[in-house]
């Protein structure tokens, strides 16, 4: 069994809730950054990743109300009014998403032994690491 106890795993989900929040409003605000020929190219990669993202969170919700939790939400944001070309928008990206991954990460050593737990966040180590790979692939 984990050494969490269930009020420290709805403290996990409820960091990693934040993250993906956090993540897809750094999308949303990609999306409107990107400028002239570069936002047709690099707009579906972004509206992509934010309906994912969103998704993801709407998932964790779920877990942390399964677990008898509420989700909680702080988050600290900020983005620059500045355009941005899409290789930069995607480099912006790239690090959120491998920040999730590393996260999901963390969270899965920190379930090891709670075998529905340590699925859910195998699952979700996978979707974050096809992200990280989509957009390396992107840009190279």
């Amino acid at each position: 069994m984990p050494n969490l106890s269930t009020e420290d795993i709805i403290q996990e989900f409820n960091r990693l809730f934040a993250e993906e929040i956090e993540a897809a409003m750094r999308y949303l605000h990609l999306l409107n950054a990107v400028r002239g020929l570069d936002r047709l190219i690099v707009e579906p990669k972004l509206r992509q990743g934010f309906q994912e993202t969103t998704q993801h969170a709407e998932i964790i919700a779920q877990k942390i109300r399964a677990l008898g939790g509420i989700p909680k939400l702080e988050i600290s944001i900020s983005c620059p009014a500045e355009p941005l070309t899409a290789k930069e928008a995607l480099n912006i990206a790239l690090t959120f998403e491998e920040a999730a991954l590393e996260a999901y990460q963390d969270m899965l050593r920190r379930v090891e032994g709670d075998v529905p737990l340590e699925e859910f966040i195998r699952s979700q180590v996978a979707s974050e690491s096809a992200h990280v790979a989509e957009i390396k692939e992107l840009l190279a």
